[in-house]
């Protein structure tokens, strides 16, 4: 990290992870709190680069609200409270001015330029032989994906962007256009694409203790097992979403199957519970205590938000977590924007609760169990967001724990389904978003009237010798609901508009809604030029709004304005 980055500030990122109990196990906290690292005092050994990654993920946690923010507020499921400030009302009607907090690009390059350090460093050890090459590539690669995320936020918000790969001392070097130029989104993804690509394959899967034991190794109260194992970054589903969003479909599919066949390619190790038929498939394993289902008894839908991080049954779903501890400031950030005993800041928009109301379960009934008293809650007679507050007790103030879910098993299937669909497979998409393999193709997947190809193919055969995906449920499925139907008829297009209203049900407020959005509106452009404006302004149609309704549709109707001002303040 850079000299100007403390040994105290960095301490301050170690515990914001709950990792105060490694301290005294590493030797790069010998020196004093009060001195400035120079790099030769941080980059000596492998426990020092082991200490630079987290304190990097330590400052990457501080971004959560941020990233809530702008990816919710933004987009069509998340409104103001009549708490909230005039920036925070900004945002959701899109008209954010440049002076505007939220959307000061600063505390995403802040991370950037520690892992551009980071990154320096570790080819410098790697060159002096300080780390031989699995802890160099391990390390390595997981500073370069965490960068590659967080330009890819910038991208998605800030459109044209600088893009700076030097380790800079002075983070107001960014404002000298001169020197840092700001480059198209669509340059961006290319550069991010090659970077991320260069890596060798065997180093593409998520890191394990196994790989990196002076790293992964239990936190404070943190397991390894699906706990500090599933802090780092998963590097092929970034690769899928780069690959998406440049519009390289099969690419994108080849990796978000990669991922979604954990259970057939690794086996249960000290890292992680791999299941067979579970893990990241969207199952129901046919038990009433055993499953994700919203019916389910023990562990129903909810303990994704609701279980402890090393919880074998969420984990089938939990693919990238970071924990906010109630030990350390600042806690859990999100309780204070959504909790009615926080500042309640913002809440479920009606047209989120609307998509919820109007669903048709399997046996008939009205509502989506996935909303009321799971995604969201009434206090009082006020909606209240409750993926992130249902632990949060005002009995125990202090206590301000929870997880921030970064990437889960739904959103990679949507995503796949996104993919596939528009390469013709929107049986197979719809299939996944419905109620699954085994219940649209009986046993395998198939194309034209013939088996599917990787990474197309997938096998549902209940049978005597049971495919991988005999207990895909489906995401509709696993909620209960009845399919939506997909129609022959512009089908490509229909298929992707019931993905991303899938998308809306299952993932409200987790920090994927404007990206897709945005995403699908960058794709139609040609053809459909409003769907975005169309699509936030009905936000503020259903509540009745129609002035803001106007509003948002005329600043959304124009390209430039679907990007935040750019001020590095």
């Amino acid at each position: 990290m850079n000299k100007n980055l403390s040994i105290t500030f960095t301490k301050y990122l170690l515990v914001v992870l709950g990792l105060s109990t490694m301290l005294s196990c590493k030797k790069t906290f010998d020196i004093k709190p009060q001195d400035a690292l120079e790099p030769s005092q941080m980059y000596r050994n492998v426990y020092d680069a082991d200490a630079t990654i987290l304190g990097i993920y330590g400052k990457f946690v501080g971004l959560a609200d941020r990233y809530i923010l702008l990816n919710e507020l933004r987009a069509d499921l998340l409104d103001v409270t009549g708490n909230a400030n005039a920036y925070l009302k900004q945002l959701g009607t899109q008209t954010v001015a440049a002076d505007n907090p939220y959307a000061d690009p600063k505390p995403f390059y802040e991370v950037i330029i520690n892992c551009n350090d980071a990154l320096k460093n570790f080819n410098i050890m790697r060159d002096k032989k300080l780390l031989d090459n699995n802890q160099y590539y391990q390390r390595y690669t997981d500073i370069l994906f965490l960068r590659s995320w967080l330009y890819l936020q910038l991208g998605i918000h800030y459109g044209n962007v600088p893009y700076v790969t030097d380790a800079l001392t002075n983070i107001d070097d960014l404002k000298d256009e001169s020197k840092f130029q700001k480059i198209p989104f669509e340059e961006l993804l290319m550069r991010l694409i090659a970077e991320t690509e260069a890596t060798p394959r065997e180093f593409l899967n998520q890191n394990t203790a196994e790989a990196s034991p002076t790293l992964i190794v239990p936190m404070d109260t943190y397991v390894i097992k699906d706990g500090v194992f599933k802090f780092f970054i998963q590097r092929r589903s970034l690769l899928g979403d780069l690959h998406l969003w440049k519009g390289n479909y099969l690419k994108a599919a080849t990796y978000y199957k990669d991922v979604m066949e954990t259970g057939t390619n690794l086996s249960n190790n000290s890292s992680q519970q791999v299941d067979l038929y579970d893990t990241y498939r969207v199952g129901d394993d046919n038990s009433t205590d055993h499953s994700l289902k919203t019916t389910a008894v023990l562990n129903p839908w909810t303990r994704i938000f609701t279980g402890i991080l090393s919880d074998k049954i969420p984990n089938w779903e939990r693919m990238w977590t970071l924990p906010f501890s109630g030990k350390f400031s600042p806690g859990n950030p999100l309780l204070s924007l959504f909790s009615a005993s926080g500042n309640y800041l913002v809440k479920p928009a009606i047209l989120s609760i609307n998509n919820w109301n109007n669903q048709i379960r399997l046996d008939g009934s009205l509502t989506d169990r996935r909303g009321l008293n799971m995604s969201y809650r009434l206090n009082g007679g006020q909606p209240e967001v409750l993926k992130y507050t249902q632990n949060y007790s005002s009995l125990l103030p202090f206590e301000k724990t929870g997880i921030w879910i970064l990437y889960r098993a739904a959103i990679l299937h949507l995503r796949y389904a996104e993919a596939a669909n528009r390469l013709d497979r929107t049986a197979l998409a719809g299939a996944l978003i419905n109620s699954g393999i085994k219940a649209k193709f009986g046993t395998k997947s198939t194309y034209n009237g013939a088996p599917d190809i990787y990474p197309f193919d997938f096998n549902g055969d209940g049978g005597t010798i049971r495919g991988n995906w005999y207990r895909n449920s489906g995401i509709r499925g696993r909620a209960v609901n009845q399919d939506v139907p997909i129609l022959t008829a512009n089908a490509i297009v229909d298929t992707e508009d019931k993905i991303i209203q899938e998308e809306a049900l299952e993932t409200a407020f987790e920090g994927y809604r404007w990206q897709d959005l945005l995403r699908i509106a960058l794709r139609r452009h040609a053809t459909d030029p409003n769907y975005l404006a169309d699509k936030i302004a009905a936000k503020f149609e259903a509540a009745g709004d129609g002035a803001s309704a106007a509003i948002a549709r005329s600043r959304l109707t124009n390209q430039a304005n679907w990007y935040l001002p750019f001020k590095i303040k």
